[in-house]
């Protein structure tokens, strides 16, 4: 039970770092959200690699918690959006994908919105 919770510990932690060191090198110009884009990027080259490699049956399940699960999930959650995205579209499941690609998108934002002046508000 605690060695999985371990390897997504490290992983999350190495990815948040990353994360974390791209925006401050990156960082510098007046578009703010290019470090972003960057890591989204990269977090969905990594993981559509990663998943290529777990389903060739080349991974195993420790460094799959490592580099899926903890690396690329502390560096981006967007990999895993687009991860669960292209699956759906893989199946053929253009309706859940597109529901899946809207909701998140609208509900996430109005969730910072809403969030944002509530809190906002208070002070």
């Amino acid at each position: 039970m605690w060695k999985p919770l371990l390897f997504v510990f490290l992983g999350g932690g190495l990815g948040s770092a990353l994360r974390f060191a791209v925006s401050l090198w990156m960082n510098t110009g007046q578009i703010k959200w290019i470090p972003t884009l960057a890591v989204n990027v990269l977090g969905c080259l990594l993981l559509g690699s990663v998943l290529a490699l777990n389903d060739k049956s080349q991974l195993q399940e420790s460094i799959f918690l490592l580099l899926a699960v903890g690396f690329c999930g502390g560096l981006t959650t967007f990999s895993t959006f687009s991860a669960e995205l292209y699956f759906l579209l893989k199946q053929a499941a253009y309706l859940q994908a597109v529901t899946y690609f809207m909701l998140s998108s609208l509900l996430g934002i109005t969730a910072v919105l809403i969030s944002y002046q509530m809190v906002k508000s208070i002070s």
